[in-house]
């Protein structure tokens, strides 16, 4: 190992395998959020509804550490931090949740893998960053995975075109919120950052979920508790919590090294989709295997 891989010694590598077990998990909570641990019954809430839930509950936990951040932000700062909240945490959490009304959560953590991708696309549509040969064909080679991943059939022989759609749209909300925090609010606090968007986010996102009919949607349903439990956790701790200890991690190492999650994050979503049962094939191990070679390409470009 070189002397950069040694530097920060044992602890980011238990804080990154954290990271990538709560992340990985996630999607399984969703799974869980949406149906609770049956679907005999019938979903507990939709997509729509569970992804305004979760981000209203994070950014609610949120609020307090916001308010030591408030002060002395302009409007541009604020602007950014809007775009960062909503656009880089909302939306992606009701894309994701939509798209698992259908989609197997070990899928969805596999397509989540084009995060990096969609960032160095937007930093160079956006910002005119330079690439290499190398990071050229980690592009293309990740979307070719992403898109053998989404033109495969599930168990009932469909393919699910819209709801991968989704995802891959989620995942370009991913990019842009990192490259609008890159180069527009790198005089924030990391901590911060993750605090104010979520905060902002927090009433509308209640609101929203209100106006969805979210309560009248989880009002006497049997499989209730065991799904607003699970919104819960994906809330406070694969949102909130998961933020904070990421932020810890680029500030303690480095982007590259905080980035290599993306790697492991697809194990934990495969092995919680095999534990519940999830039909996969060697085809989804293969074009997810492309996928992050792809991204791996891009980090060592």
């Amino acid at each position: 190992m070189t002397d950069r891989n040694t530097k920060y010694g044992a602890w980011p590598y238990l804080l990154l395998l954290l990271l990538a077990a709560i992340w990985g998990s996630s999607f399984i909570l969703m799974k869980i959020g949406l149906f609770g641990w049956s679907e005999e019954a019938g979903p507990v809430m939709n997509g729509v509804q569970l992804g305004l839930l979760r981000i209203g509950l994070a950014g609610l936990v949120m609020m307090p550490v916001a308010l030591r951040y408030m002060r002395g932000l302009d409007r541009s700062t604020w602007g950014a931090l809007a775009i960062t909240g909503f656009i880089g945490s909302l939306l992606p959490a009701v894309l994701f949740a939509w798209s698992q009304e259908q989609l197997p959560s070990a899928v969805a953590g596999m397509l989540n893998a084009l995060s990096p991708l969609w960032t160095l696309v937007l930093a160079i549509g956006l910002y005119g960053t330079a690439v290499s040969r190398k990071q050229v064909a980690g592009l293309l080679l990740g979307f070719v995975g992403a898109l053998g991943l989404m033109s495969l059939k599930d168990a009932s022989g469909a393919v699910q075109w819209g709801s991968a759609g989704m995802l891959v749209l989620a995942t370009a909300c991913y990019g842009l919120s990192i490259n609008v925090m890159r180069n527009r609010l790198s005089h924030v606090p990391a901590i911060g950052i993750s605090a104010l968007a979520l905060s902002m986010t927090a009433v509308p996102a209640g609101l929203g979920f209100v106006a969805a009919g979210g309560i009248q949607a989880v009002a006497g349903h049997p499989e209730a508790k065991q799904s607003l439990m699970a919104v819960v956790v994906l809330a406070w701790v694969g949102t909130a919590a998961a933020l904070m200890l990421f932020n810890v991690l680029i500030k303690r190492t480095d982007a590259l090294f905080s980035s290599s999650v993306t790697y492991v994050i697809p194990l934990f979503a495969l092995f919680w989709g095999w534990m519940d049962g999830e039909w996969l094939g060697w085809p989804h191990l293969l074009f997810g295997g492309v996928v992050l070679s792809g991204v791996r390409l891009v980090a060592k470009g």
